[in-house]
């Protein structure tokens, strides 16, 4: 859609070998756009490059909706990609019953997990409409690149500036993310542990950094490194000891899917989807509660207290669960979602309501 928004950015100029892209708002923030700028784009394009089958995301998406209008245009496919779940859907009854009305006009839906069926058949997909495998990352990219972080510690330390261990946060600073609870969880780890606790380092940026930054003020051995992407990313990795998501709400979540593949313990909200999937109790990680920052303080003295070599059998945990979840398992779900035929027409009511609803826009 665009080539940066408040926190990513790719460069449209340099696009991989081996496929055609487009960029619809190249140098220009996707936050830029209203809902109707970005479903009039997207329409255009589709109408002129006549695709057979379209991949798009959820129906609250401008780009979503400008696929699924452009279904009923033509005789194409549809799929949508999605990793909302009950936890994260604060919609009303009303907008649930306006999406099972779309979602008729929709041949399938890519979601994650199995974990994640029960929500999709809520909102109108038969199970065989529902394939798996969405939120996926290059695990090798991940564990190589922290392997090759390991290899070379001392120079990277030195010139990084590392605290000897550190617990490792990774993402942008949104209100939903659950920063404050994981800092009031590290006051009382480090009250517990004094001198003796681990750092914790925060990569990433945002919005919500100014509160972030005073609810850190006061404390100890926290560190603030910026956006961090590709290869320098995962020096931060490879480098950490364990890695803590305290989202209060999240769909899914890929930094878990990150650190794991980089051979971390992870520490992971409930509130995230990922945590529901990837986190085995005890063997890669533990789970805790939205916002619980007490349960938080308890698993990161927990883990900080272990021997070392306990600690690298989870983070080898980590590496075995997440080898499942590979880009082949991606490649494989959109196979099978391309083998799906075409729904039945849906009707007036669906098609009036997927003509006249373009999604929202700066979706967070």
């Amino acid at each position: 859609m665009a080539s940066q928004d408040a926190t990513y950015g790719f460069s449209p100029d340099r696009p991989p070998e081996g496929f055609e892209w487009e960029c619809l708002f190249p140098g220009v923030s996707y936050h830029a756009h209203n809902a109707g700028d970005i479903h009039g784009a997207v329409l255009t394009a589709l109408r002129r490059l006549r695709p057979d089958a379209v991949l798009a995301p959820a129906s609250a998406f401008p780009e979503g909706m400008a696929a699924y209008l452009y279904r009923t245009e033509e005789n194409c496919r549809a799929v949508m990609m999605d990793d909302a779940w009950a936890h994260t859907d604060l919609r009303g009854a009303l907008i649930r019953h306006v999406k099972r009305h779309i979602h008729r006009n929709i041949d399938g839906v890519f979601v994650p997990a199995d974990f994640y069926r029960d929500y999709y058949r809520g909102l109108g997909f038969p199970d065989e409409r529902i394939m798996v495998g969405v939120d996926v990352v290059d695990n090798g990219f991940f564990a190589e690149g922290a392997m090759q972080a390991r290899l070379r510690e001392h120079e990277n330390r030195t010139s990084m500036r590392l605290p000897g261990r550190y617990f490792l946060f990774v993402g942008r600073f949104l209100a939903r993310k659950g920063l404050e609870a994981m800092l009031e969880a590290y006051a009382l780890y480090r009250q517990q542990t004094g001198e003796d606790g681990w750092a914790l380092v925060l990569v990433g940026d945002g919005p919500h950094r100014p509160v972030v930054e005073q609810c850190a003020a006061e404390l100890p051995g926290v560190h603030f490194a910026g956006i961090r992407r590709g290869a320098d990313l995962c020096r931060w990795y490879g480098l950490a000891e364990a890695l803590i998501v305290p989202s209060e709400s999240d769909p899914w979540g890929l930094v878990v899917n990150e650190g794991m593949a980089a051979g971390l313990p992870v520490l992971v909200s409930r509130g995230c989807g990922a945590a529901h999937t990837l986190v085995r109790e005890g063997e890669n990680g533990w789970t805790f509660a939205p916002g619980d920052a007490a349960g938080l303080a308890t698993l990161m003295s927990r883990l900080g207290s272990m021997p070392p070599s306990a600690r690298r059998s989870m983070g080898d945990g980590s590496s075995r669960i997440i080898d499942e979840w590979s880009l082949e398992r991606f490649a494989e779900g959109v196979d099978a979602a391309l083998e799906l035929s075409r729904r039945p027409p849906a009707g007036f009511v669906s098609n009036l309501a997927t003509r006249l609803w373009k999604g929202r826009g700066s979706i967070n």
